[in-house]
């Protein structure tokens, strides 16, 4: 295993005061996921101080602490003091930043990001040494943290960048200094703090201040404000632009997909060059970001069939499509697992992947309120119930008052419930299941679906 950190260079970069010498073989802030080698960094947040978990952190097995207060040590690891923990991290950044020859990808949109991101690390490892961000480490301790965990002998680095306001991917891409930069989606997210479309695109844009000008911008052509972030980045003399869609003036074209022995044959047109590749049976929507990766291979200069071939055996992130085939009882049933976030793209997206799923049975929806979606939100939510009149599903279950608003609207579902107690939920979908049934499950995060799946998997015997 490599040493990414020790104490003399910490005390170079940031002026770390160590009590003994050290080395780290990873980086980590959150003390339950501590492993054995790690330097634990406590910081100090808005509802938790590190400093109260480093007896964790070193029973777990870290080998050093980066702390900010003064604390007695009782524990055998080493304590390296410094004035500010997370200023340090940041340092610790751009000093990885600095000294890595990788090429280094960001991928930022208003939906897709992580999964996009995983395909695109699941391809490049194939072909070279590859690192990406863990889960959706994609804020302003995230990508940090990140940076400051990237291995040395690195090819690629694949980094996702998220925001919830102006300004926040200006500061994180200036971390990154991105070669290539991936925009996925324009859509109704963050509407709270950034009020329109517009100010979306213009905040997911700033991924193109610091990218390198002879770098490449790959973009969905088929989302809202492309034409505008393609001027954008023109304006800023950026090089190469690449698009994806399913438009014929895209440089890659989605042609078609057929579904057989249980895989996706993807067919596409890459700047002329008619190419194919297997991906598993997943929504519409994974297929349409796997483009993405085809300007990955065109812009390094990659072999197409070594590139994709590993997208066959793509894995939908935690919380993000999984399909679960579960037994309760004597009854055999499908759980899928959209409940990481929600917002009208993405659950469009969703709704209508699930509406094309055969099944003998029933088909129920959970559905929880997407939020941040600002002044406009029982507006939308109720306009996206007109919009899914089309899709037919059995029974729906809703959480949260806006969701209430959209089950209204949705006259052509006979059993309808709403409940923001998630016990009677789980409990209610088990008592009415058949054998044969599929569920869906998918609202914003903090609404807690997860809680539902995770007490409807506990009863069942995963088949």
């Amino acid at each position: 295993m490599s040493i990414l950190w020790n104490s003399s260079l910490l005390k170079e970069l940031v002026d770390a005061q160590s009590t003994k010498e050290w080395q780290a073989s990873g980086v980590e802030i959150d003390s339950r996921k501590i492993k054995k080698g790690d330097l634990f960094c406590a910081l100090n947040g808005a509802n938790h101080n590190g400093h109260d978990y480093i007896n964790s952190a070193a029973k777990k097995g870290a080998i050093a602490c980066l702390i900010s207060e003064n604390l007695k040590n009782n524990n055998k690891i080493a304590f390296a003091k410094v004035d500010n923990v997370l200023d340090a991290l940041d340092k610790m950044a751009k000093d990885v930043r600095k000294r890595s020859h990788a090429k280094f990808i960001a991928v930022t949109g208003s939906v897709g990001k992580t999964g996009t991101k995983d395909m695109m690390h699941l391809a490049l490892s194939k072909v070279a040494t590859t690192y990406s961000n863990e889960s959706s480490y994609n804020n302003y301790l995230g990508v940090p943290l990140s940076l400051a965990r990237v291995p040395p002998n690195l090819n690629y680095c694949v980094l996702e960048i998220g925001m919830n306001k102006k300004g926040e991917i200006r500061e994180l891409v200036k971390l990154v200094k991105p070669e290539v930069a991936v925009l996925t989606a324009i859509e109704k997210s963050h509407l709270e703090g950034l009020k329109s479309l517009k100010n979306i695109a213009d905040a997911k844009s700033e991924v193109l201040e610091s990218l390198d000008k002879k770098g490449c911008l790959i973009i969905n052509n088929d989302t809202n404000f492309s034409q505008y972030i393609k001027r954008k980045a023109k304006k800023l003399g950026i090089q190469n632009i690449i698009t994806y869609g399913k438009g014929r003036e895209n440089n890659i074209r989605l042609l078609n997909f057929s579904l057989s022995n249980e895989k996706y044959l993807v067919q596409a047109l890459c700047y002329g060059k008619k190419i194919s590749w297997l991906m598993p049976s997943l929504g519409e929507h994974w297929i349409h970001n796997s483009l993405s990766i085809l300007g990955l291979a065109v812009y390094f200069k990659i072999d197409f069939t070594e590139i994709l071939g590993p997208l066959s055996s793509f894995e939908v992130p935690q919380g993000r499509g999984n399909i679960i085939n579960l037994r309760y009882k004597d009854r055999c049933f499908l759980l899928i697992d959209d409940s990481y976030n929600s917002n009208p793209a993405s659950l469009i997206a969703s709704l209508k992947s699930f509406s094309k799923l055969k099944v003998i049975g029933k088909k129920l929806l959970v559905l929880g309120d997407m939020l941040e979606l600002g002044d406009e939100s029982k507006e939308i939510h109720k306009n996206l119930g007109i919009k899914i009149k089309k899709f037919q599903f059995n029974i729906l279950y809703t959480v949260g008052k806006n969701m209430l608003e959209m089950s209204k609207v949705l006259k052509n579902i006979k059993y309808k419930y709403h409940d923001d107690n998630l016990d009677r939920i789980s409990e209610n979908i088990l008592k009415s299941l058949k054998s044969g049934d599929a569920i869906l499950l998918k609202g914003s995060n903090s609404i807690n679906l997860k809680e539902i799946i995770n007490k409807i998997i506990n009863k069942c015997e995963k088949l």
